[in-house]
């Protein structure tokens, strides 16, 4: 089955080449528009966005998308990047 990692994060990807992972990078250019309201909710909702969209640009149903997301927040506001 193929892997997609739905993420241009070199961090991401360094973490899944030393678990062993053979897997493509494919980067969702979606805009992250959320409806949450806290920080983790946020999160869950981004990186599930990011991955619909790059399952959606693939023709073959036969894959799994890793999408991923980071917010800091400090006391439940989400800091600047």
């Amino acid at each position: 089955m193929k892997i997609i990692l739905a993420s241009a994060s070199p961090r991401r990807r360094e973490l899944m080449a030393q678990a062993g992972y053979e897997f493509e990078i494919q980067v969702s250019y979606k805009e992250e528009k959320y409806t949450s309201v806290t920080p983790d909710e946020i999160v869950k909702e981004l990186a599930l966005l990011k991955a619909k969209d790059v399952a959606e640009q693939n023709e073959t149903k036969d894959l799994i998308v890793i999408g991923a997301d980071t917010v800091v927040a400090h006391r439940g506001a989400i800091l600047g990047k």
